[in-house]
């Protein structure tokens, strides 16, 4: 694969000019951000300011973005910000387009895609893409592009669907939409005196930290350092034009904490751990309650659970989360779209990176917990 490291590179195909480069000047994000206002599914995780923020794996190894675009005539027409994570093997990479790449016709990602895997070459032992294209609109051709071109249909990974609550009416009218389970919680937490507020700043930061880590230790999920919320607040919240976050306490305890991300007039709800220690006070309910209303105030008109899990069953823990959100749409509001799709080039090499890969992780959660544990003596 040529390198990525030496600037813009571009290869013309009849009208159409592809790009890649390891960072972009200010001008081409505007063009960048431009493009993606016109595309009705553009997803912020291919936003260049998530670029910095997601630059460690779970592991804690740096991952490296590259920005990829295509032009037609002079215009933009398809960009997408690729993840790039080395493997345990030399010259072999995993490469990740998540939630992307953003386009607003599929002929450019029929065009785009042969000069991709061109450049890729070998080295992506693995490719995988996501792009939150709804199936009832264009989702359909998107797929067969996709699989035309060898990647591979992954049913099993679940984590194509959302759900998506309306905020455009009235916030009665929004309320009396909810389970009635989920309405005596709401009602329930503030009998009991939980308190919401808007905390973007160190105590929330640790606080959302820390109850993260917590649910890292049942559920799939990654743990994120105080330091790893504060880059998000900053490259991204900016004192509440891009999102914010919220914690839920008692008495003063943070019981759960929720990082709100806003994106045109959709607000996403990417993390939203909870204390197991106090299930008897269901501050997550009132907590996903005051999100939407923030939402709704700074403007929003939808809010994106950010993942439903299509595969989950009873037992597993994606169910219960998945029980949780249901609380707050009805099933009309599940979204599904596009599925994830890999190119794997080496099945065994794959799997067995994978292998390793998750291996590292576990080595470097047990040294975390560890550090934690000698902190606490």
């Amino acid at each position: 694969m040529a390198s990525v490291d030496g600037g813009d590179s571009s290869v013309p195909s009849a009208a159409t000019r592809f790009h890649v480069a390891p960072s972009l000047d200010r001008p081409t994000v505007d063009r960048w951000r431009e493009f993606a206002d016109h595309v009705p599914w553009a997803h912020y995780r291919q936003d260049p300011a998530w670029a910095e923020i997601e630059r460690r794996d779970h592991a804690g190894a740096t991952r490296r973005p590259c920005f990829f675009w295509a032009e037609r005539d002079g215009s933009v027409c398809l960009t997408a910000l690729g993840l790039r994570r080395s493997l345990p093997v030399p010259g072999r990479a995993f490469w990740e387009f998540e939630k992307g790449p953003t386009f607003h016709d599929v002929e450019a990602l029929d065009e785009w895609l042969p000069w991709l895997l061109a450049r890729l070459g070998g080295e992506a032992a693995c490719l995988r893409m996501a792009p939150p294209v709804p199936l009832p609109e264009a989702g359909d051709d998107v797929e067969t592009v996709l699989e035309r071109h060898g990647l591979t249909r992954r049913r099993m990974l679940g984590g194509w669907a959302t759900l998506v609550a309306d905020l455009s009416r009235d916030e009665d009218q929004i309320l009396r939409t909810f389970r009635s389970a989920t309405q005596r919680s709401i009602k329930k937490s503030l009998r009991l005196g939980i308190e919401v507020s808007v905390q973007d700043s160190p105590p929330g930061w640790a606080a959302l930290s820390a109850l993260e880590t917590e649910l890292a230790r049942w559920a799939p999920v990654s743990r994120v350092q105080p330091v790893e919320v504060e880059r998000i607040s900053r490259l991204w919240l900016r004192d509440g034009s891009g999102g914010t976050i919220m914690v839920a306490r008692h008495q003063g305890e943070p019981l759960a904490a929720a990082l709100v991300i806003k994106h045109g007039h959709t607000a996403h709800l990417p993390m939203i751990p909870s204390s197991r220690h106090h299930r008897e006070l269901p501050a997550s309910h009132l907590l996903v309650w005051e999100a939407m209303r923030w939402a709704k105030l700074h403007g929003c008109t939808a809010f994106d659970f950010a993942g439903y899990s299509l595969v989950a069953q009873p037992g597993d823990a994606l169910w219960g989360i998945n029980q949780f959100k249901r609380g707050f749409v009805t099933a009309d509001a599940v979204h599904r779209c596009v599925a994830i799709h890999e190119r794997v080039r080496s099945p065994l090499l794959a799997v067995s990176a994978r292998a390793i890969r998750d291996a590292q992780a576990r080595l470097h959660r047990h040294s975390a917990s560890r550090a934690e544990g000698r902190a606490d003596r």
